[in-house]
């Protein structure tokens, strides 16, 4: 972690002491992409003879998509998974040629024009569907590669195991298209009870087998995802949706040393202001911490509005040069305060607020867990005010 001390002048305001770069960078998140690489040469090995899948959906599960994709394609991953079109289009215009395939369905106004003409691959999960996406095809006299996906037990999206065989009939006979693959997503991979999963992997089983039996070949496919992967590595199949273990978290603690990850992600922020304050003094609204003692209490300008939720208010701990700090008081809009006790970080000092838990800072599992959420929610919810700063590449 980098931070930037120097012997105050005045420790109570005046100019930052913080090098010039990060005079405009009031808080940020730092991103190794030295984690992310690492992390991709690992689970690429793990998921061997099968494809890897980076997804890179929600900006990179906050990440920053762009810079993720190319540090995981680099890194030996063979294809990229977005949510929507949009998201595809993005990586296109910053110059990625990979293949991107849009793992959610479009809906029934949705222009596909974009989609095409952007060389995307789509998933099918209707007949009405794959009728649009053909026409579209062939007025723009191109080729659609299309996954079909197979709803198995998540409710969500998917042909229903019944209606399977026919789509990919029809898809297999639609000069404009081609099935490249078939796929579904897992509901409780990463619970430890594993008998829910075994039912799905069991219904994918024979959905392909039905297909195959219809007289379309499956040429690949795929159903894990980071928490399949590691709960049952044989369902690896063609391909591995990898998104959460790229970026150095686990699903849940039981799948923990099945692969080594490394977090790849801090949020850091320059201290604003700092106070020497009385015992009895109130932190924040509603005063829900009170000081026991005189102490020095710096101000961090991060809070809500860029995605440090309010619930870890008097939970989480940030870290300044090794040494970890309660955050107290409720987590406002655009602050927050942290009780340093008889240390005085100068203004401008950096401080970690979410981290790998080097210097003591709250992780993002910590932060999950205190907050009865999840790494992914934690993560993306990091908002577009916080620059990312690329670290390691």
């Amino acid at each position: 972690m980098s931070t930037h001390r120097t012997d105050p002048v005045d420790v109570w305001g005046g100019e930052p002491i913080v090098q010039s770069q990060d005079r405009l960078r009031r808080a940020w998140v730092e991103v190794d992409l030295g984690a992310v690489a690492a992390n991709t040469r690992r689970l690429v090995a793990l998921v061997r003879p099968a494809r890897l899948v980076a997804v890179v959906k929600a900006d990179g599960y906050g990440h920053g998509a762009t810079a993720v994709a190319r540090a995981a394609l680099d890194a030996g991953a063979s294809a990229l998974g977005v949510a929507t079109t949009a998201e595809g289009l993005a990586l296109r215009a910053d110059g990625i040629r990979a293949p991107i395939l849009v793992l959610g369905v479009e809906g029934a106004a949705e222009p596909l024009e974009a989609l095409v003409a952007a060389d995307l691959t789509a998933t099918v999960t209707t007949l009405a569907f794959a009728r649009r996406l053909a026409d579209e095809a062939h007025r723009q006299r191109r080729r659609v590669r299309v996954h079909l996906k197979v709803e198995t037990g998540m409710g969500r999206l998917g042909a229903l195991p019944e209606e399977a065989p026919a789509l990919a009939r029809w898809i297999a006979a639609a000069s404009a298209l081609e099935l490249e693959a078939v796929y579904s997503h897992l509901a409780t991979a990463d619970e430890e009870d594993p008998s829910y999963l075994r039912e799905q992997a069991d219904r994918f089983r024979a959905a392909c087998e039905a297909i195959e039996a219809a007289g379309v070949a499956v040429p690949a496919r795929h159903i894990a995802n980071t928490a399949g992967l590691l709960a049952a590595p044989e369902l690896r199949y063609d391909m591995v949706r990898v998104g959460l273990g790229l970026y150095g978290y686990y699903p849940a603690d039981h799948l923990r040393g099945r692969v080594a990850l490394r977090p790849a992600l801090r949020v850091m922020a320059a201290v604003a202001e700092v106070r020497r304050l009385p015992a009895g003094s109130g932190i924040g609204y509603g005063r829900t911490h009170v000081l026991s003692r005189p102490s020095a209490v710096a101000t961090l300008p991060v809070g809500y509005a860029d995605g440090l939720t309010r619930r870890l208010s008097n939970r989480a701990r940030a870290s300044w040069e090794g040494r970890a700090y309660p955050v107290v008081g409720r987590i406002c809009m655009d602050q927050c305060m942290v009780e340093t006790g008889d240390d005085v970080p100068p203004v401008g000092a950096v401080m970690c607020v979410l981290g790998p838990g080097d210097g003591g800072e709250t992780t993002v599992e910590e932060a999950a867990r205190l907050t009865g959420s999840i790494p992914y929610e934690i993560i993306t919810q990091l908002g577009p005010r916080l620059p990312r700063v690329y670290v390691g590449a």
